[in-house]
């Protein structure tokens, strides 16, 4: 690789000067110039890629939605050929067996031929109208991607692997871009020198060339010795490990990343949503002005879905919004991108996102994941010094409802905020409450509001109208006048200014899959006493039910969690499910659901019981919840009524879960599946889920599939849960319970 060659070039570096201290070494120098340019091109041809991939993308796109559209012919009746006015004699091709165009395009000349009454005229105007189907249908046609990889090697296959390099490049070009810039000035500089590059020239050339020459010599060496060059060929080897990317690993990150995946096809493939599906009740006007409002993301790493973009835009044209889109469409991923666009505006600014405690570990990891924004976590012991560090550098605070009673008059009057973020705004839905009180204290010093909630206010305008009094006080009267039109186009339009709802069904039109999301959770001190009692007693299964070992539910982080998100779609009206491995979990989130849970199914449940529950499960009008044991639940049933599916703990044969959740996404769901797992931060889930990755990756890497299935069967050895145990011990044992 020129990279390498570069390299041992600048290992010689040292014998540039010959003999004569006045004059270069020319062939070392001209190796040396030969391997920076080689660099360069190289280098320089990682962003030149660009288009290339992006051309494949657009290709392979419109592949697949002709390869759809062909067979949607099956469904057009030959009798379509009628009003073309062709002469095409429709009743000869009945005859022949050709019923539908699908039949027709798959059909040689020579046999259409042999039809009496079809001659080449007749199969020129058939072809035609084919063509003029095709590309209707096509031009409606989404395309969705599936992660079976059995179709690696057909236009799926291939569109993954194109967006996973791609994908994969992008992230690799963002953070090249100020070598780039070097790399360029450096080039650029040295071409323009006239540099000598042989003895001839050298003795007819002046003094003050050849002094520039010299100082070049000196720069080139420095360059080729320097932090940078080697930044250079370590980039550009990367990139050629990602161009050779294999369907395995592509449909792996898929897997991992599917929203990314979506989010590409919408900017590269056009599959963008119509702007009604975006703007819905927002007037056209107002929605022009929001998208043409110009969004920096140059801090932000993930990609955004088109109503995501519009989402983050709305939010900093407004300035002080309800964001109520429906729950799994990204209103963190929103927010987030929201504070990437002013952090890149003010450096240093300051962002407070007050939360419930459940997620409050969830919002620190989403904020390293997507941004170079700082989180500080203010919670607990670490509240203080977290505080005092935020204060000083800026960055992103995150603390939960009861938290703010310590903070909030050290950030009134004293503090400016960017942006004040509020996660499931209805928990100040009450103006008498402390934690509402707490919050409306920080409305000066904030100068963006966003309060985010995925319960359908409209069904409660007083709730609503609660939250408006906040961000918009001057609205809130006239809203309460509207009431009775909380359904009407009129009403929506009134709340446009302030409200944003979007739901899955407008915006995502490929309906992925399954949308998987981590719910990490920051044990309660509840939690990590009843931890340390079950590590102190070397209790491994005890251990796995960390945050449900408690009698208090009250006291269990993932109890809060698991209780919100079961508000949150039942409000929506769907149906959930809840998976545990242990019945003393299973028994626990039963009771704290209460009238919410629809039935219990265990391994003592007979088979014909638990279809009947099921069967009545399905056939209910409102929305409840199903808990499961996973090993009795997950396995022989069909429950594709539900489309939430909520995972306590993570599972030591991950084809438990798969049963699971094939047990909801099938054929016949018809809406898309949310699928939440409920982990605890510093726990043994941690150490699982890693666990995990790590098998994957190893049978990715040295294994086809059916040998990683069987392996990883059993996820943990009794070596590792001991070596296990012990690391815990020395984490856990010398604090005081």
């Amino acid at each position: 690789m020129p990279g390498n060659r570069s390299t041992d070039a600048a290992k010689d570096s040292r014998g540039m000067i010959g003999p004569r201290m006045d004059r270069p070494d020319f062939r070392k120098l001209n190796e040396m110039i030969a391997a920076l340019t080689g660099v360069t091109e190289h280098f320089y041809a990682i962003y030149a890629d660009r288009d290339a991939r992006l051309e494949e993308i657009r290709t392979l796109c419109e592949e697949i939605r002709r390869g759809n559209a062909g067979r949607a012919l099956a469904h057009v009746s030959v009798e379509e050929l009628k009003k073309s006015r062709a002469g095409i004699r429709v009743s000869v091709l009945q005859e022949a067996g050709y019923e539908d165009l699908a039949k027709l395009a798959a059909a040689a000349d020579w046999e259409l031929r042999a039809i009496d009454g079809i001659g080449e005229k007749q199969i020129e105007a058939i072809r035609g109208i084919i063509a003029t189907f095709t590309g209707q249908l096509a031009a409606r046609e989404t395309v969705t991607l599936s992660d079976e990889e059995s179709t690696a090697a057909d236009a799926n296959g291939q569109l993954i692997r194109a967006l996973c390099i791609y994908r994969r490049g992008e992230l690799l070009r963002r953070d090249g871009e100020n070598l780039l810039t070097e790399l360029q000035g450096f080039h650029e500089s040295l071409q323009s020198r006239g540099i000598i590059r042989n003895r001839v020239r050298w003795l007819f050339s002046g003094k003050a060339q050849k002094l520039l020459t010299l100082r070049s010599v000196e720069e080139i060496v420095s360059f080729l010795d320097s932090p940078v060059f080697e930044r250079l060929t370590h980039y550009i080897a990367q990139y050629l490990e990602i161009t050779g990317t294999r369907a395995a690993d592509a449909f792996c990150d898929f897997r991992t990343n599917a929203a990314s995946y979506y989010a590409l096809l919408e900017q590269i493939g056009g599959e963008k949503p119509s702007g009604t599906l975006l703007y819905e009740s927002i007037p056209e006007q107002l929605a022009a002005s929001v998208d043409a409002f110009s969004l920096d993301l140059s801090g932000f790493s993930g990609s955004l879905r088109a109503y995501q973009e519009f989402g983050a835009k709305y939010i900093l044209h407004q300035g002080r919004v309800l964001l109520g889109d429906e729950m799994g469409l990204g209103k963190t991923i929103q927010a987030i991108a929201v504070m990437t666009h002013l952090q890149a505006a003010g450096p240093g600014a300051h962002f407070l996102i007050v939360c419930p405690a459940s997620v409050l570990v969830n919002w620190c990891r989403e904020l390293q994941n997507f941004s170079t924004i700082r989180p500080f976590l203010l919670h607990g012991n670490e509240l203080e010094p977290a505080f005092l560090q935020w204060q000083g550098e800026g960055g992103a605070a995150v603390t939960n409802y009861e938290s703010m009673g310590k903070i909030v008059d050290r950030i009134n009057n004293r503090m400016r905020l960017s942006l004040l973020v509020i996660d499931e705004a209805h928990y100040i839905k009450n103006p008498e409450a402390q934690r509402t009180r707490h919050i409306r204290m920080l409305d000066e010093e904030s100068e963006r509001i966003l309060l985010m909630t995925g319960t359908p206010l409209e069904n409660h305008v007083e709730e609503m109208c609660s939250l408006i009094d906040f961000i918009r006080p001057d609205l809130s009267r006239e809203i309460r006048g509207m009431a009775q039109l909380s359904h009407a186009p009129q009403f929506r339009e009134l709340l446009s200014p302030v409200y944003l709802r979007r739901t899955r069904e407008q915006v995502l039109r490929e309906l992925p899959p399954v949308e998987e999301e981590q719910e990490w959770c920051a044990m309660t001190e509840t939690d990590r006493r009843a931890y340390v009692e079950a590590v102190r007693e070397r209790n491994f299964t005890a251990m796995r039910r960390v945050s449900f070992l408690q009698g208090d539910a009250a006291g269990s982080s993932k109890m809060n969690r698991l209780l919100e998100l079961c508000g949150e779609g039942c409000k929506e009206g769907r149906r959930i499910l809840v998976f545990s491995f242990f019945r003393e979990t299973i028994a626990a989130v039963a009771a704290a659901l209460g009238e919410t849970c629809f039935g219990v199914i265990t391994g003592d449940v007979p088979f014909d019981r638990r279809q009947a529950l099921i069967d009545r499960f399905s056939r209910e009008d409102n929305a409840g919840v199903l808990v499961c044991q996973i090993q009795a639940g997950g396995t022989g049933l069909n429950i594709q009524a539900a489309s939430i599916v909520i995972f306590c703990e993570p599972q030591i044969k991950p084809s438990l879960e798969k049963q699971a959740l094939s047990r909801v996404y099938r054929m016949g769901q018809v809406r898309n599946v949310l699928v939440y797992r409920l982990l605890c931060a510093d726990s043994v889930d941690e150490a699982i889920v890693r666990r995990l990755r790590e098998k994957e990756e190893e049978f990715d890497a040295f294994a086809d599939r059916s040998v990683m299935a069987q392996a990883t069967e059993d996820l943990l050895d009794r070596e590792w849960i001991r070596d296990y145990i012990e690391e815990e011990n020395r984490k856990y044992l010398p604090m005081v319970i």
